[in-house]
């Protein structure tokens, strides 16, 4: 009788929450095309809600399974949009991210019957949130021509700003827009943090905006902090130069000439970048590896790189772009590549079993 108790109570909870899922948006695995046709009907006219995620994307993860099933959510967009979902790593969402120029996820983009793009809604949301969001979008005058011909009638840091995101979103650059705030702001403007985390978010390194902002470091400290600018810096060029250093920057359509490496490498150097910072290492060990010299590289790895502890993830990866050039190496080289990691190796087992003897010592 228990049992049966039990199997009821299971089945009624799996009926009722089935029932709750089906209340959420209704997503199709159909192709764009067939949502195409299918929003096209003269029937029942809809728009098309088309959800840009990868896999690794977390909060695209945690609203598919957290937002996107509520009632609240099913109420609004299924009797409006035909929605689908692509991975933009896989099959056609491949073809859909280079189409729509989709760079950030979670992306959501709000399409009309024949495809094309009214606007689209970028980041994390409740529900609710989401909703307004995607109502804010179609609203025209908050589409990117919208926010555009708004910023041309009235030059302003007040239109500017939102037409500067308006064009990263839909990945278009803003630069161009972002400079000419700069020039036109004033300092409590162009030096907000809200205008510095769009500007050194977005800017290319090493352009022409890039070196002005650089000009005004000292501003841009004061304002968010050295240690904060410093990082956003850095991690402007951080997986680019690991890509150089690993020579695999072909892969990732990374691609930086030498004297680019170098410039890198001089801006970085000027940051004044922590001592105990082992990850900038990498960036000199880019710019030897883009110069084929295996004889410097191995020369700065012994000055700086032997006692780092080999259980730091960043002394892995180092070890990493050293070991890569032994088979291009000549045979002094290989040896000297051998003594490096034999010293480390040797300089560690000391340090072992002298912390052995310690342990030890202890009764």
């Amino acid at each position: 009788m228990k049992k049966l108790i039990k199997t009821v109570i299971f089945g009624l909870a799996l009926f009722f929450s089935q029932q709750i899922l089906a209340q959420g948006i209704n997503f199709e695995a159909i192709t764009l095309k067939e949502a195409m046709a299918k929003a096209s009907d003269p029937a029942n006219k809809r728009l098309i809600l088309m959800d840009c995620y990868t896999t690794w994307c977390i909060p695209c993860v945690q609203m598919a399974r957290e937002e996107f099933p509520k009632k609240i959510a099913g109420d609004y967009f299924n009797p409006k949009f035909v929605s689908v979902k692509f991975d933009m790593e896989k099959g056609e969402g491949k073809e859909l991210a280079k189409k729509y120029g989709v760079k950030a996820y979670p992306t959501f983009l709000l399409l009309d019957a024949q495809g094309n793009e009214l606007n689209r809604v970028v980041g994390k949301a409740t529900a609710e949130e989401f909703i307004e969001k995607v109502k804010t979008a179609l609203d025209p005058k908050n589409s990117v021509q919208g926010i555009k011909a708004a910023y041309e009638a009235n030059k302003s840091f007040t239109t500017g700003k939102p037409y500067a995101l308006a064009l990263y979103q839909n990945a278009k650059d803003p630069s161009p827009v972002l400079d000419e705030l700069f020039n036109s702001s004033m300092d409590y403007e162009r030096f907000s943090p809200d205008y510095l985390e769009l500007a050194l978010g977005t800017v290319k390194f090493g352009s022409p905006f890039f070196r002005k902002l650089m000009m005004y470091k000292s501003n841009l400290d004061l304002a968010m902090g050295t240690e904060v600018i410093n990082r956003i810096i850095f991690d402007k060029v951080r997986k680019d130069m690991y890509c150089i250093a690993m020579e695999n920057g072909a892969k990732y359509s990374v691609f930086y000439t030498p004297e680019e490496v170098e410039d890198v490498a001089y801006t970085v150097g000027l940051l004044k970048l922590r001592p105990d910072m082992v990850e900038r290492h990498i960036i000199n060990a880019a710019l030897y590896v883009s110069k084929k010299d295996i004889d410097g590289l191995i020369a700065y790895y012994n000055r700086y790189i032997w006692n780092i502890p080999s259980n730091d993830v960043f002394r892995g990866i180092l070890d990493g772009v050293l070991s890569r050039q032994a088979d291009k190496a000549t045979e002094s080289q290989k040896q000297a590549i051998k003594a490096f990691f034999e010293k480390s190796g040797k300089f560690f087992e000391k340090e072992g079993k002298r912390n052995l003897s310690m342990a030890e010592l202890i009764k």
